[in-house]
Parts: C-alpha cells; structure tokens; sequence
C-alpha cells in the first residue's frame, strides 16, 4: 500500500507541467465560448461556460496546495458533466448544431485530459460521449444538412482516437519492454552471476568515478581462507554454496549505500564511500561476525585502507591489496588496516 502511494504520488509530480498547462487553455477555452455564447443569444450557457472558466483557474492556482487525491479527482467528474451536456440542450435553450459542436471539443478534451488515466477509465468516458452525441443528434431530427457532417467529422475522430489510443498503448508496451531488457542487459554486465553482486568491472567503475567526484573512499578486500581446500574435499558444488553464503554475509553486514562486489574466484570488496578508516574497520569487523553467523565453516581475511578524494584508483587498491596480504600472511580471520593488526579479531582467529 505504502508503494502504491508513493507511486502514484511520484506519477503526478510528472502530470503536474502538463495539468497546470491544460488547466489554463481549458479555461480559455469556456471564457471564448462564453463570449461566443453571449453573441449567439445563449444566456444560460454562457453563464456555466464562465462558471466552467473560473472553476478551472481556481483549480489551477490551488493545484500546487491541494492533496493528489483531490488533483486527480478534480477533472473526471467535470468531464463526465461535460459530456452529458448535449441531452440538456431543450433547458440550456441552446441549437443542436452549437451543442454539438461543442461536444466534439469536449470529446478532444476528454481524450487529452484522460490520457493520465488507465484505458478502461478512457473507454468508459468515450462510450459515454459517443452516447450522448447519438442521443442528441436523434433528438435533432436533422439527418442531412450541417447536423449530419458533424456526425460524420464526429465518426472520424472517435475512430482517430481509438486507433492512436491503440497505436500509443501498443508503442509504450515496447518501449518498455525494451527499457526492461536494456536495464537487465545493464545488470548482467555489471553484476556476477552467481552471487549476484556487482562484478570487478563495476568495481573498477565507481572507484574511479567516486575519487574523481572527490569523494573519499574506504575499501574493504575480502578473501576467503582455505576456500581452494572446500572445492578439493567437497566439490565445485560446494564451493559455489560457500561463495553464494559469503555473498550473503556481505551484503548483511555493509550499509544500504555501499557497494559489494565480487571480484575475483574467492576474493570480494567492498565500497564505503565518504566513510572514515575508523567505520570501515566496524564494518568489516560485523563482515567477520555475519561470515560465522551464516557459515560457521567459512573463514575469511580482510584488508582495509582509505582514500582521500582524488587520489589514485589503482594506489587505493594497492594500498587495501597490501594490508589483505599481511592479514593473510598472520593467519586466518584476521583483520588489517592500514594502521596494523586488529588485535582482538587477530586473537580469536575469526572464530568465536
């Protein structure tokens, strides 16, 4: 429920431009046809035009202050009015010629306005005009002159609009059929098949654009221990479990923002962008404790460093690639940085 809201919310931020424009040409619109109105002896229609004119500029300055469920609901009822308007026109003592006319403008207008709602809520509204069109060119009883060529033009844009309204729909299925295959083409270049997370090119990739932009960075490099020993005694199989485990550990442990990556057979890193050497070294300490939460088997060595905004990619890695070798080189499940040994994971061996 909460998506939806917020979906709907997102979607008519986008509508706003194009409602606030619509809203203004539609109030000038019934100011024209009241003014046309009064010229043509149509008192009472010119009095609802100007009402309908006032209405929509007062819609239109309090748009950006009403709730989303009172801008999308603001039109509908309006339009349905609208569309109805011709069968009344024995009250509104006005020609049928005049009232039809102006129904095939309300049918555009309904056609543009309705494009923010699902098809079902544009059809209904078509059937809806189309009847009252219908209705009010029986009552006319003018079967051949200009009545009729309205009918006619009123025949062509009804079948105009439901072809477009076909067309549209059908092109916007494949346009984002092909955004959805693009995105999973983006995702499957950027990300490892097994574990899922982003891959060593995507790793590459936003180091340097995270220490171009300035931003300081703390790398975290990851390898597990013995893990040649699990593929040996147990298989390949097994092997892909530990990685898919250890990939899960990871992504537990580090922060929504941060980037976890997969980059080599049994080595991961992780990203801490514009966080201190300090918090790195909490993160990977809970990287240690998800590992043995998860896979009690699993034991794994971790280098940490940082590095400053604009600085080297390469000698951030190679500084993080140092401090993993010397944690390898103490023994498993140890932790170092580029400031030493963490005494205490050192002590315990990574295990509890």
């Amino acid at each position: 429920m909460e998506y939806r809201t917020v979906h709907r919310g997102n979607r008519l931020e986008r509508e706003l431009p194009a409602l606030r424009l619509l809203s203004v040409i539609t109030a000038v619109w019934f100011l024209a046809a009241g003014w046309a109105d009064v010229l043509m002896g149509y008192p009472l229609l010119a009095v609802l035009d100007l009402f309908l004119a006032l209405l929509f500029l007062f819609f239109r300055i309090r748009m950006t202050t009403m709730p989303p469920s009172a801008v999308r609901g603001f039109v509908p009822p309006i339009l349905l009015f609208l569309n109805l308007l011709p069968l009344g026109a024995s009250f509104l003592e006005a020609g049928f010629f005049t009232l039809l006319l102006r129904h095939i403008v309300t049918l555009l207008g309904t056609g543009v306005y309705m494009q923010f709602r699902r098809r079902d809520v544009f059809f209904t509204y078509l059937v809806i005009n189309a009847f009252s069109f219908i209705g009010t060119f029986l009552l006319s009883g003018d079967f051949r002159g200009e009545t009729a060529n309205l009918a006619i033009c009123y025949v062509f844009i009804v079948s105009s609009m439901f072809f477009f309204s076909r067309l549209h729909r059908k092109t916007s299925r494949e346009l984002a059929a092909l955004s959805n295959a693009e995105r999973q083409a983006r995702d499957m270049a950027s990300r490892d098949p097994l574990t899922g997370l982003f891959n060593r090119r995507h790793f590459d990739g936003e180091l340097a654009r995270l220490l171009l932009e300035g931003t300081g960075v703390t790398l975290i490099l990851i390898d597990l221990d013995d893990f040649k020993n699990i593929n040996d005694a147990h298989g390949h199989q097994a092997g892909d479990d530990a990685l898919k485990k250890m990939a899960s550990a990871v992504t537990r442990a580090v922060r929504r923002d941060d980037i976890a990556c997969r980059i080599g057979g049994d080595e991961f890193a992780v990203l801490l962008p514009a966080c201190p050497e300090t918090n790195g070294l909490l993160i990977a300490e809970n990287i240690c404790r998800q590992v043995r939460s998860c896979a009690p088997f699993l034991s794994v060595s971790l280098g940490v460093a940082s590095a400053p905004g604009g600085s080297s990619p390469g000698d951030a890695f190679k500084k993080a690639d140092t401090a993993l070798y010397q944690a390898k080189s103490k023994g498993k499940g140890c932790i170092v940085s580029c400031g030493g040994l963490i005494p205490d994971l050192a002590a315990t061996g990574g295990n509890d």
